[in-house]
């Protein structure tokens, strides 16, 4: 009893890294959402071919098309070029195969864990002690609905995130030009950054033609690849008739004869705050810049539809902004509640998607009888199957989560910041609650449906 109590008593220990790495390894192996990473993969290859100014023309034929801009498939096609060389896999033997799917997880989970590194780096800026900066870290890794993101749904959005997080890291050194660059870069993945990079850059300066050029800088590297391959048919269908890429406007207040789009018009007035906003010292900026990034998180899944995967662009925020609170004991505790109804609208709304059905494209496959859907679902686990209220409730959950990181409620200076054994408790706890809320239905479904 009293190894557990010193367990609980210290910062981060052996323990901490074991349980999540074995969480990790349980989850990457047992889970994954469909073939869309298996697709983005396989898309890759066409670049290795020499396929460059026609490969959304060739990939409209091998894989049915893509989605994205190319920046996705660069990065997956550097990393496929030495099983490619090797002759390991190739479009046709990676459709069904294991282990194309584990090779392809492995890209994104690795720049996950240096995502984590460099929420580290960006809390020392705060000015936050080495110890804390490593539990900033660690909370980041461990926050369950990034953990999910990840391991359990496993997609590439991390890519998206770790270039915020760089652009991150050059904004609170004052390095303007260097935030945009990597924020811009960030766009090419998915374009959630934009959202952030406006209110953080209105913060900071002040000059309306800076504003104007940043800008232009940010949308750069975008153009660059729309402008590559705008005169593809498959591209222009692909990319910019991709349907979830207005899930965000949904949210409406219907006029007489038009509608007025919620998100848009909080945006506009968040960045016009910010812009108006002036401030003294450089925490102040930090804790403002963070505050806004988490109301941008807010207007983007609280006030928006949202594929699971997503929410993984708030995370450092809403990571960085716990460890300027003064509440930490308190955030644990909001972190697994709204993980708790972020899994109960998500099995009951992507029913025999987002669920149990995830287990057939893990390890475990070959073991169940038949189609694990017709049994017991993950929906019918839980009970309760009100999309809409569950949906209210975790947005009403987020929007406490955010707000209560105002300014007003953070801690005056980097060194006042403390984390007790309480603190420290409730973060472990939320990870394996968190977790364990998804995966131990699951696996009890897989139990009830093994050959």
């Amino acid at each position: 009893m009293k190894k557990l109590k010193g367990y609980y008593d210290r910062p981060l220990s052996a323990i901490d890294w074991s349980l999540f790495a074995f969480f990790g390894i349980l989850c990457y192996f047992s889970f994954n959402q469909g073939l869309d990473l298996v697709h983005t993969g396989i898309s890759s290859f066409a670049y290795l071919r020499g396929h460059f100014l026609d490969f959304y023309e060739y990939n409209k034929v091998i894989v049915g098309g893509n989605n994205y801009l190319p920046s996705t498939y660069i990065i997956y096609a550097i990393w496929n070029l030495p099983i490619h060389l090797l002759g390991l896999l190739n479009e046709t033997n990676s459709k069904d195969s294991l282990l194309a799917l584990y090779w392809f997880k492995l890209l994104p989970t690795l720049v996950y864990m240096a995502s984590g590194y460099l929420v580290y780096r960006i809390s020392l800026i705060f000015g936050l002690k080495h110890g804390i900066a490593k539990i900033a870290g660690f909370a980041f890794l461990t926050m369950p609905i990034g953990f999910f993101s990840q391991f359990i749904f496993g997609q590439y959005d991390i890519f998206t995130v770790f270039f915020m997080l760089l652009g991150l890291l050059f904004y609170y050194k004052k390095n303007i030009l260097l935030f945009t660059v990597f924020m811009g870069i960030a766009v090419t993945f998915k374009y959630f950054p934009v959202l952030i990079f406006i209110p953080l850059l209105m913060l900071v300066e002040k000059d309306v033609f800076k504003i104007i050029k940043y800008s232009l800088i940010l949308m750069l590297p975008l153009l660059l690849e729309v402008l590559i391959y705008l005169p593809s048919d498959a591209f222009r269908y692909g990319v910019f008739e991709f349907e979830a890429n207005s899930y965000m406007f949904y949210a409406t207040i219907n006029l007489s004869s038009i509608s007025l789009r919620i998100v848009i018009v909080l945006w506009i007035l968040l960045a016009a705050y910010a812009y108006f906003t002036e401030l003294k010292d450089d925490f102040s900026v930090i804790k403002w810049s963070i505050f806004f990034a988490n109301i941008v998180t807010f207007l983007s899944f609280g006030l928006s539809m949202w594929h699971p995967q997503w929410l993984l662009f708030a995370v450092p925020f809403w990571v960085l902004g716990t460890m300027l609170s003064k509440k930490f004991d308190i955030f644990m505790v909001i972190e697994f509640m709204i993980m708790v109804f972020f899994i109960l609208f998500t099995v009951n709304f992507f029913t025999n998607n987002v669920d149990q059905n995830m287990l057939n494209y893990g390890i475990f496959r070959d073991l169940i009888d038949g189609d694990i859907n017709l049994k017991l679902t993950m929906a019918n686990f839980f009970v309760f199957s009100k999309p809409d209220i569950i949906y209210s409730v975790f947005s009403s959950l987020l929007l406490v989560y955010v707000l209560f990181k105002h300014p007003k409620y953070q801690i005056e200076k980097a060194e006042d910041f403390e984390l007790g054994t309480q603190g420290l408790l409730f973060m472990r706890m939320r990870f394996i609650l968190g977790i364990g809320f998804f995966i131990l239905p699951a696996f009890i479904i897989l139990l009830l449906n093994l050959k």
